[in-house]
């Protein structure tokens, strides 16, 4: 296991922060890389080394690195196209060579199925691309988590007392949670077998997104209804509105609408242990959850 600390980028966000709190749950030394020490401290509590700064500030990165065992990357750019290009491809380039330079051991990387030089077919998936292939050039080891849908997004497709099923999405999905994928994200530190390698993190059963989107509404939000609504309309609403994150949202669903999960997760469940959420136990907690709260 490492002893000097492993620094996460995006620390703060809904996939970095589980990740970081599992890393510390398991005994690392957690460094975070944040714009508002503040608000990080106040979302993750104690126990955390914070560097205030940016991955696209060299200074700050490199103080950040300094030291480091190794460096998760959880960052997410849009919803204008070149944003994606500039945080997803050009922040994973300058993240993994400022890696490389500082002689950090690895770097693991959050990226998504169906990423591939044939299936990127929009910014957003560009600049995945891209961004992946940065890293491996970069010469630093690395871990990339091809991950499927987490089922953390569903609530964001909610707006008052419907959930909007945006496009023709017949592909089978195995949802995963985030507390599993932060569990095997921190599982690849203490394997040396994960280095250099493309896993595929998929949870246990398989849904459409209807399919998922019907269990979550008659579990954890009961009276919300499902609202289909077609890629090519939200476009042209987007265009209409000049809302350029229904424009980016039409583009990514889109690219789900043509591309199903790829890959196997066999090898990642191998190395990491498989994935034991199921959607239904999901949404019990986040119904009981809501109920408290």
């Amino acid at each position: 296991m490492a002893t000097n600390p492993i620094l996460v980028i995006g620390g703060t966000g809904m996939l970095g922060k589980p990740v970081a709190r599992q890393l510390k749950a398991d005994g690392f030394k957690v460094r975070l890389l944040v714009r508002n020490p503040e608000k990080a401290k106040s979302m993750l509590g104690d126990g955390y080394e914070i560097v205030k700064g940016d991955f696209e500030d060299a200074a700050s990165l490199k103080s950040a690195l300094e030291g480091c065992d190794g460096v998760h990357i959880s960052i997410k750019g849009g919803p204008k196209d070149a944003d994606f290009d500039r945080v997803e491809h050009q922040g994973t380039r300058l993240i993994a060579e400022a890696a490389k330079s500082a002689g950090v051991g690895r770097v693991t990387l959050i990226s998504s199925y169906a990423i591939s030089a044939e299936k990127a077919d929009t910014p957003e998936s560009r600049a995945k691309f891209k961004g992946e292939q940065a890293l491996k050039a970069s010469g630093v080891p690395y871990t990339i988590f091809r991950c499927t849908w987490f089922m953390e997004t569903l609530p964001l497709f909610v707006q008052g007392k419907q959930i909007s099923l945006i496009g023709n999405q017949v592909h089978p999905l195995h949802w995963i949670a985030a507390e599993d994928y932060a569990r095997m994200a921190s599982c690849a530190y203490q394997k040396e077998e994960t280095l250099n390698k493309e896993l595929y993190v998929f949870g246990p059963e398989a849904y459409t997104m209807g399919e998922a989107m019907k269990t979550y509404t008659g579990i954890a939000a009961p009276g919300v209804k499902i609202a289909p609504i077609s890629t090519r309309m939200l476009s042209v609403l987007g265009l209409l509105s000049f809302n350029t994150e229904w424009k980016s949202m039409a583009a990514l669903m889109g690219h789900y609408e043509r591309h199903g999960e790829d890959g196997s997760p066999e090898e990642a469940n191998r190395l990491l242990g498989a994935a034991r959420i199921t959607l239904k136990e999901w949404c019990e907690k986040i119904g009981k959850d809501s109920k408290v709260s």
